[in-house]
């Protein structure tokens, strides 16, 4: 009786796990399962960033969560794991394994930051866990090519010359940085170092740092007034462009001033309001206050029916999360992380609503687009 109730033991055994098998999916990819699709992201949620990374989320959120409305993809949801870093490159590291070790999320999407990235990009590529959409334009985190790593904005470097060839048309000679003393403000400065020389102009007219809490700003702006630039560009976000623009006012200085596209326009404009008037800043979307593309008109009306203000970087969220469900589509059913990666690199020349994407094997950034907005009496023109 014993040894027959042993066997009757193991038979059910067999049984459960048969039938766990045949109702499984035939895969055991991490961070998917038969309902979910698990996402992880590192991002500040506070700090002097909080704000701007807040706008980046919203649009990336927007589009998800009307996605798993609709149904999700091939049946499942779309989450996103967000940790909290603070803007800290060393809690960005912790933050990535704990993301990829402890939850297990099946891909990273809109890790944020430059020195946050390069902390993550050993740990992903180790693991093999592809990120897509790190809010950075470092050109250091573009090449070599990481087969794992898929950009979807213009480089800092595409951003920059564009402001260097505005200039240089215009005649000007006289050209500062302000920037933020991390890797993020060294990526710039050697981005316009780059440019100018490739134009056969003179050298930068000052290069200085500013704290990214803006802490400082009216020294920092004493410094440039000493130099006399008839430029600056501002290799800064969060709180730090708001503060210099407005010691630089305080002082009557006027030189012309331009910001990449990771400066938060909405916060600029609500803080300074007439002060930051024909501030000129890099765009790496289309203008979400125009119709021009359909992907705006697309986002457009979900914000309106969300009730959400629009911003160029919540645009910029949207499209990042619109195009990873394409690809999360294209990888079918059965989904892996190899099928997403090579469902990516599939996407040379989709239309993403007026944007043509260019990802292919050997090219892992989505979009070189780059255009250049002014500030004018709170709005934005081009």
């Amino acid at each position: 009786m014993p040894q027959s109730g042993w066997h009757c033991r193991q038979l059910i055994r067999l049984a459960l796990f048969l039938t766990a098998l045949l109702t499984s999916p035939v895969f055991a990819e991490q961070g998917v399962s038969a309902t979910k699709i698990m996402l992880g992201n590192s991002s500040p949620s506070t700090g002097s960033l909080a704000e701007l990374n807040g706008e980046y989320q919203s649009g990336a959120k927007l589009y998800f969560d009307r996605l798993n409305r609709d149904g999700g993809i091939h049946g499942r949801t779309v989450e996103l794991l967000t940790l909290d870093d603070g803007y800290d490159p060393a809690r960005t590291e912790e933050n990535v394994k704990a993301l990829i070790h402890t939850h297990k999320v099946f891909a990273l999407f809109g890790v944020f930051g430059t020195g946050q990235n390069l902390r993550a990009l050993p740990i992903l590529t180790e693991a093999r866990v592809p990120s897509f959409a790190p809010y950075t334009g470092a050109d250091v985190l573009r090449e070599p090519h990481n087969p794992y790593v898929f950009h979807l904005r213009a480089s800092y470097g595409r951003e920059i010359e564009a402001m260097i060839d505005h200039l240089v048309m215009l005649g000007v000679t006289s050209i500062a940085v302000v920037h933020h003393p991390d890797a993020f403000g060294q990526a710039g400065v050697s981005a316009a170092e780059a440019a100018l020389a490739k134009k056969q102009r003179p050298p930068l007219t000052i290069v200085t740092p500013i704290a990214a809490s803006g802490e400082g700003a009216g020294e920092v702006a004493d410094k440039v007034i000493a130099a006399n630039p008839a430029a600056v560009i501002m290799v800064a976000a969060g709180r730090s462009p708001p503060a210099l623009i407005k010691a630089l006012r305080e002082r009557n200085a006027q030189p012309m001033l331009f910001g990449l596209s990771v400066v938060s326009s909405k916060q600029l404009v609500r803080e300074l309001g007439a002060d930051a008037h024909g501030v000129v800043l890099a765009q790496v979307t289309p203008s979400p206050f125009r119709i021009d593309h359909p992907i705006v008109r697309e986002y457009r009306r979900h914000a309106k029916e969300a009730d959400l203000a629009y911003s160029y970087t919540a645009l910029e969220g949207y499209i990042a999360a619109r195009t990873f469900s394409e690809a999360l589509e294209r990888a079918g059913k059965e989904l892996t992380r190899a099928r997403l990666m090579n469902a990516l690199e599939s996407l040379e020349g989709w239309d993403v609503g007026g944007l043509t994407l260019h990802f292919s094997p050997t090219r892992h950034v989505g979009l070189d687009y780059v255009d250049l907005s002014v500030v004018s009496h709170g709005r934005f023109s081009h």
